[in-house]
C-alpha cells in the first residue's frame, strides 16, 4: 500500500515539476482575430480608414514570448506565416523582432521601413501598442498610427 501511494505522489510530483513553461501572458495567450483595423497614414493624420477584416482570417497567436501572425493569403511577401518576439511591460506590447516563417526555416526581417506586415497590423519590422483594453474575449491595441480590434478564439 505504501508503494502505491508512494507511486501517486512521485507520479503528481514529476507532473507539476516537468510543466516549467505555463502560460504567463494572463488573457494575452492564444488565438486572437483581427476583426477590424483603424489605420492613420502619420500619426498627425486628421483621419483614421476602417477596414473589416474578418474575411482576411488574420489571427494572432501568443504563447510565452512568441507571436505567431497566420493569414489564409500571403501577407509577408513570401508566405501565410509570420512569427515574432514579444514582451508585455504593464500596458505596452513590444513586438521586438519579426521572422518570415518558412517550413523549414525562419528568416529575420531587418528592414525598419518595410511595408510587408501592414496588412496584419505591423508597421516596419517591429512595432509598439498600448494596449487599452484586454478581456478573455476581446483585444484592443493602438500605436501611434494604428488601432487593431481582435476577438478571441
Amino acid at each position: 500500500m505504501k508503494i502505491k501511494h508512494f507511486a501517486t505522489i512521485l507520479f503528481l510530483l514529476t507532473l507539476v515539476l516537468s510543466c516549467d513553461k505555463l502560460p504567463s501572458n494572463g488573457d494575452l495567450d492564444g488565438k486572437w482575430m483581427l476583426e477590424h483595423s483603424y489605420v492613420r497614414s502619420t500619426p498627425d493624420a486628421s483621419f483614421d480608414v476602417h477596414t473589416d477584416r474578418r474575411a482576411e482570417s488574420i489571427s494572432w497567436n501568443f504563447q510565452l514570448d512568441l507571436l505567431s501572425i497566420v493569414s489564409h493569403a500571403i501577407h509577408n511577401g513570401e508566405t501565410t506565416e509570420t512569427v515574432a518576439r514579444f514582451s508585455v511591460n504593464g500596458d505596452r506590447l513590444d513586438i521586438t523582432k519579426t521572422y518570415i516563417h518558412y517550413r523549414d526555416r525562419d528568416v529575420e526581417l531587418t528592414d525598419p521601413n518595410t511595408t510587408c506586415l501592414e496588412g496584419v497590423g505591423i508597421r516596419g519590422n517591429a512595432d509598439s501598442y498600448r494596449i487599452v483594453s484586454l478581456s478573455s474575449g476581446h483585444l484592443i491595441l493602438c500605436s501611434d498610427t494604428d488601432s487593431l480590434i481582435f476577438a478571441k478564439k
